[in-house]
């Protein structure tokens, strides 16, 4: 069985049972693996995938003084929002 190459700064993000499964890899470490376990309640598999984003791509999401990405999460639909 071929075992898969990560390069520097490669990532590999798989849902698992659990939650959300992220490899990562840096210099000339071995692999490291996280779970990002779901919570409970209706939205754990939402909160989990936050997590994940949030902690891994940090440096792309704004900052108090430079723009970037916003991440959030919301339990309303889109249509309870504009009802708002």
């Amino acid at each position: 069985m071929m075992k898969p190459d990560y390069d520097d700064g490669d990532l590999l993000i798989k849902r698992v049972a659990n939650g959300w499964l992220l490899v990562a890899s840096s210099d000339d470490a071995v692999p490291q693996a996280y779970v990002f376990e779901d919570s409970e309640g209706e939205y754990g598999m939402h909160e989990s995938l936050y997590n994940l984003l949030a902690s891994q791509f940090e440096c792309y999401f704004q900052s108090k003084r430079r723009g970037g990405l916003k991440l959030s999460l919301t339990c309303l639909s889109k249509e309870e929002e504009e009802l708002r």
